[in-house]
């Protein structure tokens, strides 16, 4: 009995008693209990209700006993305690707190930004360029979290989900430590704001020079938080905005020509500018973007120096060319008088040159392969087709974002803004969803 009793001591010092003590009493003569370790249906270890021996067997022959799950008390070690310690460091390298992320903004844009609106002399282009990618990294941080937290679904909004929610609400207290989603996403909004506004004051402020960096930032950045709304005002400054002059004090400043090649908005910006006004369903805000964008004269006049320059110049030298090159050639025959041979090479060579040319550039203003719902109106000239071509592929993108995306339902779309729609293509010489190029009516 007393081996007995010291085993059942040393089975209940590491707080589990053994398995299989089925002794009836220990040397004192009390009645000893019975204690077995179980299995329950969640795979966790139980413990059977400390009952006298012989109730406990008369219960495993009724299978009454009664199984109660018992609190696991994981055993810390080493490792765990190093895993706890990797896991604090990581949660502190972690995402900023609103606290850490406000004096952040506060050192890397908006001093900066005050310090170059206070200035009294032209702020340096580096200095503002710093600021906007600072403002583009900002921008670019926001819109991820703003990402992540539209991909996580949370909890579905059931009628059983919500009734369950009230009563964790009720029997449970909440939790100081658990994020706000409401919270966050204010946060985020204000953030998205500040970065937006600052931005804005920075580049309409008459000291500072937009460049093409400068006004690739602003854009990229008002996509990333998406608030498009300032980009057609800017694309107008970017043109038509006085130029300070450096060095000097008062600032003076003088008057652009808004003509020039280089006051023209390029192509990519234009394109990622519409995609951030399709993105916010504002279709007056697209028409804007367009209008000061692939419309505006500097852009037609830059897409005339870069892509019909060369080839007008060649067709203007082509003839001295011609001329020179068969004067040449004339001298190589003797059937002919050489001033009668110069005059039919010449004559032969420009008919060739002129109808191949012609027949090029036809191919080119007419070709429609690359059109979707917009198309030119009959008697469109060809010039203007070329050089509006850009104008009709944003145009393009406007309508086939506002309307169906299947083939098949094309012409069945109504209401106002879609009339408004085909009644401001209508006016720019152009025609939406035309019969004959449609599905099904060839």
């Amino acid at each position: 009995d007393a081996k007995s009793h010291g085993s059942h001591q040393v089975g209940h010092q590491n707080g589990h008693p053994q398995s299989g003590e089925l002794t009836d009493k220990d040397s004192n003569g009390r009645v000893k209990t019975a204690c077995a370790n179980r299995i329950d249906s969640s795979g966790r270890k139980a413990v059977v209700d400390r009952i006298p021996l012989g109730c406990r067997r008369r219960a495993l022959h009724d299978n009454i006993l009664t199984v109660k799950p018992q609190a696991e008390h994981p055993v810390r070690s080493e490792s765990t305690d190093i895993a706890s310690k990797d896991n604090s460091q990581e949660h502190t390298s972690g995402p900023f707190t609103a606290a850490e992320l406000s004096a952040l903004l506060d050192k890397e844009v908006l001093s900066k930004a005050r310090a170059v609106q206070q200035s009294l002399i032209v702020p340096d282009a580096a200095l503002v360029e710093q600021i906007f990618q600072a403002c583009e990294k900002f921008a670019l941080k926001v819109a991820e979290e703003i990402q992540s937290s539209t991909q996580d679904p949370g909890p579905k909004h059931t009628p059983a989900a919500n009734l369950l929610s009230l009563e964790e609400d009720k029997g449970l207290p909440k939790c100081p430590g658990r994020k706000n989603a409401h919270c966050m996403g204010s946060t985020r909004n204000a953030i998205a704001r500040l970065l937006s506004s600052t931005a804005y004051r920075v580049v309409t402020d008459p000291k500072v020079y937009i460049t093409s960096q400068i006004l690739s930032s602003y854009v990229r950045v008002q996509t990333l938080l998406g608030r498009p709304r300032t980009l057609p005002e800017v694309f107008n400054l970017y043109a038509r905005k006085p130029v300070p002059k450096p060095n000097l004090s008062p600032i003076q400043y003088s008057t652009p020509y808004p003509y020039v090649p280089s006051a023209h908005i390029p192509l990519e910006i234009a394109k990622v500018a519409l995609t951030a006004a399709i993105r916010t369903k504002n279709l007056p805000l697209c028409f804007d973007i367009i209008d000061r964008s692939v419309c505006a004269p500097a852009y037609r006049v830059s897409k005339f120096f870069r892509k019909a320059f060369v080839p007008f110049s060649a067709a203007a030298l082509a003839p001295f060319a011609i001329y020179k090159l068969a004067s040449e050639l004339s001298s190589y025959q003797s059937t002919m008088d050489s001033a009668m041979a110069t005059r039919v090479l010449f004559a032969g060579t420009m008919a060739y040159v002129g109808f191949t040319a012609t027949i090029g550039a036809v191919a080119v203003t007419t070709a429609n392969d690359q059109m979707d719902r917009v198309t030119w109106a009959t008697g469109t000239p060809l010039r203007d087709r070329w050089m509006r071509e850009e104008e009709r592929m944003l145009i393009d993108r406007v309508a086939g974002a506002w309307g169906f995306q299947q083939r098949w339902r094309r012409g069945e779309e109504e209401g106002q803004d879609w009339e408004a729609l085909r009644e401001w293509i209508g006016m720019r010489g152009m025609v939406l969803d035309k019969t004959e190029l449609m599905d099904g009516m060839e």
